[in-house]
């Protein structure tokens, strides 16, 4: 056939093999109608040479390909060809792509008539880039938009949090999507292991909220995840109470708003309905009372009277019984040693 062109593969250099596939799939217009639809082929040269795979070929990864035009249609590839645990070829050796097949992501591809991303919907295809390159769909600064092209709801309340105007205002460790879900291994908040469990919220949260570099760039008080930690929701969750109340239970999730903004349901006039949702008495008092407070400080006010009061009633309390069993065994050894006489 004179359209047949055998591609000797080892005998070209890694360039050439591409050219000779970009002389039709480097055409704009280029493509195949499927279903009745017209679907593009086009792969640009520009964005092949600028990706991370710049230096390997097209057969590398479509590697069913062995001639042009080609006699069957080339089967779908996937990215855990390469990335996958273990694999010593160049491809990044962690366990992280691999994580993807437990996420919710793949389980709802899975299920018949869901759609739901594959590595490709979030790292590009052919125009793949590093985390560090801005252009990168996961940029850090890019990844609320890449990841609300599915989740346009949560981008937009997103979008009116102070971890966006942080982001905006360059400070580049405020908390994007991946930041509290993670990247590959994004688990329902029903799995323990999820970073979005009652169990595990405090400590997704803390990991920036305890960080005293981070917190001093946004002015947010450090000490809040500690008072939280010391107080009773904390403690009950540390004892596996998972309803009582974590961070996003007061503060939201996504739409995370300061306490100034009328919108927020940690605004003064709005606390005795988020307190309401758990504590159904609550009237507008709550708001008068001081939030995350350590009781060992000062500032707790009355609470840190209370607790001292009790520190120092109990440590007594504690002395007293140890002097008493020590007189006790005193008084015993006594009694025996007159006995004996």
């Amino acid at each position: 056939m004179k359209f047949l062109i055998i591609l000797f593969l080892f005998s070209q250099t890694p360039e050439d093999q591409n050219r000779r596939c970009l002389l039709c799939h480097g055409k704009k217009d280029f493509g195949i109608m499927e279903k009745g639809e017209f679907k593009s082929l086009y792969v640009s040269y520009k964005d092949l040479k600028q990706s991370v795979h710049h230096k390997f070929t097209c057969v590398t990864c479509h590697d069913d390909v062995r001639v042009i035009p080609h006699l069957i249609k080339p089967r779908k590839i996937h990215c855990l060809q390469c990335h996958f645990e273990g694999n010593v070829i160049g491809a990044p050796v962690r366990e992280m792509p691999e994580k993807y097949k437990e996420s919710v992501h793949a389980r709802a591809k899975k299920e018949k008539g869901k759609k739901a991303p594959d590595c490709y919907d979030c790292h590009g295809i052919h125009n793949v880039r590093g985390p560090e390159d801005t252009l990168s769909t996961v940029y850090k600064e890019n990844i609320p938009e890449t990841c609300g092209q599915c989740h346009k709801k949560e981008r937009d309340g997103y979008e009116n949090s102070v971890h966006y105007k942080g982001l905006k205002e360059g400070v580049f460790e405020s908390a994007v999507c991946t930041d509290c879900h993670r990247e590959h291994d994004i688990l329902p908040p029903e799995d323990p292991r999820s970073t979005l469990n009652p169990r595990n919220v405090v400590h997704t949260c803390e990991k920036c909220h305890a960080d005293v570099k981070i917190m001093k760039k946004t002015g947010v008080p450090v000490k809040q995840v500690e008072a939280f930690k010391e107080s009773f929701h904390g403690i009950a969750l540390e004892f596996g109470v998972l309803k009582a109340a974590n961070c996003t239970s007061c503060h939201g999730y996504h739409e995370i708003l300061p306490s100034t903004d009328p919108r927020s349901p940690i605004n003064p006039a709005n606390l005795a309905k988020t307190c309401g949702k758990c504590h159904p008495n609550a009237s507008q008092n709550v708001a008068k009372g001081k939030i995350h407070v350590i009781p060992g400080e000062k500032e707790a006010g009355i609470v840190y009277y209370v607790y001292t009061f009790f520190k120092i009633f109990t440590f007594a309390v504690i002395l007293g019984l140890i002097i008493h069993i020590i007189l006790d065994l005193i008084g015993r050894f006594r009694r025996k040693e007159i006995a004996g006489e």
